[in-house]
């Protein structure tokens, strides 16, 4: 079972107000929800004296409280075991599908794609990359694994990748996919596509999209807690009760360091990429 915290505090107020909620009572509100195969417990913590029980609110956790579902503004107390849910397979997969997505739509101009992934957590990812494209390069520092990779795609698809252990075998890259984020600065062409999980720390070239937003299907919708993002929503439910159907999806809404993209917005990115470098 999933469980969600929901703070509620008094808006600013006069100083007697203040004074006078200091002798008022907190109120909470548990509700459980269910959607299929989904139990949800929602917590509604209304604070009226600004601070919060933790010790009353111990009891309705449980052994939630390590992953508990919350806004990033509540402040929750580390020294009891209390930690708000933070999961990043869901960004990545969402990155992921998004890179996929723009290569099959844009499969006929053979696109050159690069795809970092240092620690080899996205070993089958090139199978597919090279459905819609025959430039893959991988960068990684677990060339071994990638080698063997390799030598299955040539046996099975007849299509290799390049691999390479330096970011500087990507300057040629039309798009390139980095799930597990980029902790260098990389040799880039000045406009590429960069699809990523978070903002990087190193300069980078090109338009770099870090986030992503997602609208959720109705039924998922009514059960929402208060105080969540739709993507937030998701990433629980895909992680904690394994909701694998919501991996299909794809953003409605890309972020970049200036600049709200869609899908569409970064198709047409991509061909003006592709048109450019022809003339």
């Amino acid at each position: 079972m999933l469980t969600s915290l929901y703070i509620k505090t008094p808006e600013n107020c006069s100083k007697v107000k203040k004074f006078f909620s200091k002798f008022l009572f907190d109120t909470m509100y548990v509700e459980v929800k269910r959607m299929e195969d989904i139990r949800l417990k929602t917590i509604e913590y209304i604070s009226r004296s600004g601070s919060i029980n933790f010790k009353k609110l111990d009891k309705e956790i449980g052994s939630q409280k390590n992953r508990l579902l919350c806004n990033r503004d509540v402040a929750l107390p580390k020294d009891r075991g209390y930690k708000r849910f933070e999961g990043s397979e869901y960004k990545e997969r969402l990155c992921t599908n998004l890179g996929l997505s723009l290569l099959s739509a844009l499969s006929t101009l053979n696109l050159s794609v690069g795809l970092i992934d240092e620690n080899a957590r996205f070993l089958t990812l090139p199978e597919y990359l090279l459905r819609y494209t025959d430039a893959v390069v991988v960068v990684s520092n677990q060339y071994e694994a990638y080698k063997e990779q390799n030598e299955n795609l040539l046996h099975e698809i007849g299509a290799p990748i390049r691999l390479s252990k330096s970011l500087s075998s990507l300057y040629d890259c039309d798009l390139i996919i980095a799930p597990d984020g980029i902790n260098e600065s990389a040799n880039t062409k000045s406009d590429a596509l960069i699809l990523t999980t978070r903002k990087p720390k190193a300069k980078l070239t090109g338009t770099v999209i870090y986030d992503y937003h997602i609208e959720l299907d109705e039924k998922y919708q009514s059960i929402m807690p208060k105080g969540l993002t739709q993507t937030y929503f998701a990433s629980a439910l895909y992680t904690l009760t394994r909701e694998y159907i919501l991996g299909s999806k794809l953003p409605s809404l890309c972020v970049s360091e200036n600049k709200v993209h869609t899908v569409s917005s970064l198709k047409v990115y991509l061909e003006n990429i592709h048109t450019k470098n022809l003339t």
